[in-house]
C-alpha cells in the first residue's frame, strides 16, 4: 500500500515539475510560397524603380504596378491563381492564430536584442529600431515565429540580422494590423499582415510579404523571395571508378540565381558549378552516395531535392599481357 502510495506521489511530482514541451511547426503557405508580394484585398501599386523577384499579385483590388519597376516573376490579379493564393493564406493565418507563444516579448525589439528559435509574442502594436540578431545557434532548421497584436513599424535604417545558421525562410512575422518598413531599412522573413503593407523609402525585403486586409505600397524597394523547392535530379545513376564527363540536372527552379549541389566523396564537378545542369568527375577513390541540390538567391537557400542515389563500380583490370 504504501508504495503505490509513493508511486501516485512521484507520478504527480513528476507531471508537475516537467512542463509539456511545445513543438511549433512553420505555417502551411500553399501556393503563396512562390509570391514576394500578395493581398487577398487590397490594391497593389509601386513608386519607382522597385525590383522584385517572385510572383506579385492582388485577389481583390486596383493593380498599378510592373512595368514601372523590374519584376522578375508573374502577375496574378483576380484570377484563378490569385483566387487559390488568397485561400491557401487563410490556411497560413489559421495556422499562425493557433501557434502556441513560448516567451512574451515587449512593445520595442531590436537596439541589438538576440533571439534564439521559439515563438515570441506581444498581445499589442510594436516596433522595431537599430538591429534585431537571430541566432541560429547552428540549427539550419531553426524557427522563428514572431506575433505581433497590433500594429508593426520599423524605424529607418533598421536592420534583422541572421546568424549561427539561421535561415530567412524558417522566420515569420504574424501582424495583427499594418506593417511599415521604415526607410533604408534591411528586413528577413516571411509576413504575414493583418492590414496595410508600405515599403518605404529603398528599403528591402529578403522574403515575403502578405496581406489578408490590407493594400500594398512599394517605393523604390528590393524585395527577393526565397527559390522554390529543386525538382528532380536526372542523370546517370551506376558510372565507374575514374569515369569522367557524367552528366546531371534537374528543372530550373524559380526564383534561383545560383544553384548549391552537394556530391559524395571524390566527386568533383568539372563545369557548370552553380547552375542547374552539372558535369562531374569520379575519380579513382570515389564511392557511393548520393547527390542533391537546392536553389539559392540572394534571400537564403529552398527547399533541398530528393536524394538521387549514385553506385559507383570498381575499376577493373579488362586484359593483361605477359612477357617471359
Amino acid at each position: 500500500m504504501i508504495k503505490i502510495t509513493l508511486q501516485r506521489i512521484i507520478t504527480v511530482i513528476a507531471c508537475i515539475c516537467i512542463p509539456k514541451l511545445i513543438v511549433a511547426q512553420a505555417p502551411n503557405l500553399g501556393t503563396t510560397a512562390g509570391f514576394a508580394l500578395f493581398t487577398s484585398v487590397g490594391a497593389f501599386n509601386n513608386n519607382g524603380a522597385s525590383v522584385v523577384t517572385g510572383d506579385v499579385g492582388t485577389n481583390a483590388g486596383a493593380f498599378t504596378a510592373f512595368p514601372t519597376g523590374t519584376l522578375v516573376g508573374q502577375i496574378y490579379v483576380v484570377d484563378a491563381v490569385s483566387l487559390q493564393a488568397a485561400s491557401d493564406l487563410d490556411i497560413a493565418v489559421t495556422d499562425l492564430n493557433t501557434t502556441s507563444c513560448g516567451s512574451t516579448i515587449g512593445n520595442i525589439l531590436g537596439n541589438g536584442q538576440t533571439l534564439t528559435a521559439g515563438v515570441y509574442c506581444h498581445p499589442a502594436a510594436a516596433s522595431l529600431n537599430a538591429t534585431l540578431i537571430l541566432d541560429g545557434l547552428g540549427d539550419p532548421n531553426a524557427l522563428f515565429i514572431i506575433k505581433i497584436g497590433g500594429a508593426f513599424s520599423t524605424s529607418t535604417y533598421t536592420n534583422v540580422t541572421l546568424i549561427n545558421g539561421a535561415s530567412a525562410n524558417n522566420v515569420f512575422w504574424f501582424i495583427d494590423g499594418q506593417f511599415d518598413l521604415g526607410e533604408g531599412s534591411v528586413f528577413r522573413g516571411t509576413v504575414v499582415a493583418n492590414g496595410a503593407i508600405n515599403l518605404l523609402e529603398a528599403s528591402s525585403l529578403y522574403g515575403r510579404a502578405l496581406s489578408y486586409s490590407g493594400a500594398i505600397a512599394l517605393h523604390n524597394n528590393l524585395v527577393t523571395t526565397f527559390p522554390l523547392a529543386a525538382g528532380a535530379i536526372t542523370g546517370t545513376a551506376t558510372v565507374c571508378q575514374s569515369q569522367t564527363g557524367v552528366t546531371y540536372s534537374i528543372p530550373v527552379i524559380t526564383n534561383a540565381t545560383g544553384y548549391v549541389w552537394s556530391l559524395p566523396a571524390g566527386v568533383t564537378i568539372a563545369s557548370g558549378s552553380n547552375t542547374n545542369t552539372i558535369t562531374i568527375d569520379y575519380s579513382a577513390s570515389a564511392v557511393d552516395g548520393i547527390i542533391t541540390v537546392q536553389g539559392t538567391n540572394d534571400s537564403g537557400v529552398g527547399i533541398v531535392s530528393a536524394n538521387y542515389s549514385v553506385t559507383v563500380n570498381l575499376t577493373t583490370l579488362t586484359s593483361a599481357i605477359y612477357h617471359n
